[in-house]
């Protein structure tokens, strides 16, 4: 519904106008008469119109005085959409209606088209002013993962629920027109080769044209009625998309990645990558060291993780997709940055979706970290000192030790040191230790044998509370889970 503020002085042009509105505009309107500026100004404030067409000559308040006062206004975020009706050519009326935001300027006696044209076009703007309004609202809270504030939600009514939709291929919003049609829908992120929408769901499925099907990967969510869910609800999209690269009915890896609708289902929901991140973090932690063939042979090992028959490929290939994404070119973020050939390669895998299937992409991956190794090799052998400091930290990790007491150690400058030691590992010092105390205390933890407080001294940890909050936020379990889980799963292969 759009809302209209029509004032004009002479009852019987305010009865024409409106009209000449009701009868040629498609869009349902709400048209409120005023017959003078003040008038028009209290409508304005009140209900917030989407346009004002106004009378330039009027008592009490002219056309003039409003739009000034209206441009002035506080109580009137969002202003209307103007359209000034004069009878009188004055270029001193023009220009300050022009001055005031008018949209239009129209000379009586008002031509029938040219006011219907200049409504409709207020009317466009108007609605895509709030479509551009929601989508930055949109994007914040999927961003965030919360609503921060009640009163900015976009104003869209929502029967049935939300909805998010990612298409994949050459020219998508080509795509998307075919596809969403006449529906009401937002764009909440956009590339060369993929957008992600979120629409309203109104209860019916949207229709797809099998030959677009073709050339097109298309990722539906399941429904929310919460905008918080915004970021599950493309989480719950792009893995719907990721089933492409897997066999639909056994959950094979396909040899081809292949185009087509998929639909999330909630029933196939994974929540343990424990897996991942071990062999993840093997591969990336001994990166600086490893030779070409045993980062080759980990990276293998890593998507060895698909299974032959399973229908959670696609949450595993999702999770893996964002831990590559977000840790493996962020942790060496200056060798990234400033090499060409990473720097490319980091824009290949990420558009997972222009590989022919998953092996392709594996294989980029490993080009990338085998030559990142390089890289590495290479700082070392100009900077030793680096590559003896890991080592000195490798050996004395369980003891009370200290970025000065290491620089100290290889004789050189604190901050200099420190400088090196991150570029060179890809995370500063006190998150290199975190993480060799925190893989020691799992290993402690698995075979079972220790108290916590024990396993907390033995890995390096002076202070127990410490070690049991460090170790959660790591993990996402306690010690004493961790433990217990290991011990269940040792205790079922033995079985």
């Amino acid at each position: 519904m759009i809302t209209i503020v029509l004032a004009d002085d002479e009852k019987m042009i305010r009865a024409g106008l409106k009209k000449i509105l009701q009868e040629n505009i498609a869009m349902p309107l709400e048209i409120i008469e005023a017959k003078n500026g003040e008038e028009a100004l209290n409508l304005c404030k009140e209900k917030e119109p989407e346009i004002l067409i106004t009378d330039i000559r009027m008592p009490v308040m002219d056309g003039v005085e409003l739009m000034k006062r209206l441009s002035e206004s506080k109580e009137l975020p969002v202003k209307p959409a103007i359209i000034v009706l004069s009878g009188y050519d004055d270029f001193t009326y023009a220009k300050a209606a022009i001055q005031s935001g008018a949209l239009s300027y129209i000379l009586k006696p008002v031509d029938k088209k040219e006011l219907i044209g200049a409504v409709n076009s207020a009317i466009m703007d108007c609605l895509q002013a709030e479509k551009n309004s929601n989508e930055q609202q949109f994007r914040k809270i999927m961003e965030k993962g919360r609503i921060d504030d009640v009163s900015t939600l976009p104003k869209i009514t929502v029967k049935n629920g939300l909805r998010c939709i990612v298409i994949y291929g050459n020219n998508p919003l080509l795509a998307l027109e075919s596809v969403m049609a006449d529906r009401k829908y937002y764009v909440l992120e956009q590339t060369k080769k993929s957008v992600l929408i979120v629409y309203p769901f109104e209860g019916k499925e949207v229709s797809y044209d099998p030959a677009l099907l073709e050339k097109f990967v298309v990722g539906i969510s399941g429904p929310a009625d919460d905008y918080s869910m915004l970021r599950t609800m493309r989480k719950q999209a792009v893995t719907a998309a990721m089933q492409a690269f897997f066999d639909v009915e056994g959950g094979a890896v396909n040899s081809l990645l292949k185009g087509g609708l998929y639909f999330y289902e909630s029933q196939n929901h994974m929540t343990d990558f424990q897996q991942i991140d071990e062999l993840y973090e093997k591969i990336m932690s001994k990166c600086d060291i490893s030779s070409a063939e045993e980062i080759q042979k980990g990276i293998k090992n890593l998507f060895t993780s698909f299974e032959k028959d399973s229908k959670l490929n696609a949450e595993i290939l999702y999770y893996l997709y964002r831990k590559v994404v977000s840790n493996l070119f962020s942790r060496y973020a200056g060798y990234t940055d400033s090499d060409m050939y990473l720097h490319i390669k980091s824009i290949m895998i990420e558009n997972i979706f222009e590989f022919k299937n998953i092996y392709e992409w594996q294989s980029s991956i490993t080009d990338y970290v085998v030559y990142l190794a390089a890289l590495l090799k290479q700082n070392s052998k100009e900077s030793p000192y680096i590559s003896e400091a890991i080592d000195f930290v490798k050996t004395h990790f369980k003891k009370n030790i200290n970025m000065a007491m290491v620089a100290n150690q290889v004789s050189v400058n604190y901050t200099w040191f420190s400088e090196k030691f991150k570029e060179h590992t890809g995370v500063n010092f006190n998150e290199y230790l975190k993480r060799l105390r925190i893989d020691e205390a799992k290993s402690l933890l698995e075979k079972g044998c220790y108290k916590v407080y024990e396993v907390s001294e033995r890995s390096g940890f002076s202070d127990v509370k410490y070690f049991m909050k460090i170790f959660r936020e790591e993990t996402g379990m306690s010690p004493t889970e961790w433990s217990n889980k290991h011990q269940f799963i040792s205790k079922s292969r033995s079985e």
